[in-house]
């Protein structure tokens, strides 16, 4: 059975207000912000540096904020913890407001429909 038009801009709809599931959207900017530091971390540790000079000057500097931090294979895995945790607090922040954000809008769309349908007698 095919579906109608109406039928496929309802789906489009649907789709387009969907909210975020909190849960699988923090637990993914958790791992892609501990990932990130982890390889970023890892990847300068391989390169190295050149002798007399520190590995990694400016991604050190994140030690002021993350202590334990530093530009090292052990110093990659406590930063990827810290990172874990700002990414996944920093999701929970973003999938919070998008879905606060799709609540308001849809709110506003069924008020504007129930006002255009409103009778005077």
């Amino acid at each position: 059975m095919e579906a109608t038009p109406a039928d496929h801009r309802e789906r489009i709809i649907m789709w387009a207000f969907a909210k975020l599931d909190v849960a699988a959207f923090v637990a993914a900017s958790a791992i892609v912000g501990g990932a990130s530091l982890l390889v970023l971390t890892l990847a300068l540790v391989l390169k190295g540096a050149e002798p007399g000079m520190p590995v990694g000057p400016h991604l050190a500097h994140l030690a002021t904020f993350f202590p334990g931090y530093s530009v090292t294979a052990v110093g990659a895995l406590v930063g990827a913890g810290y990172a874990s945790v700002i990414g996944g607090l920093l999701g929970l922040v973003i999938a919070g407001v998008w879905n606060l954000a799709h609540r308001l809008f849809l709110a506003f769309i069924r008020m504007r429909a129930n006002l255009a349908t409103y009778e005077m007698d």
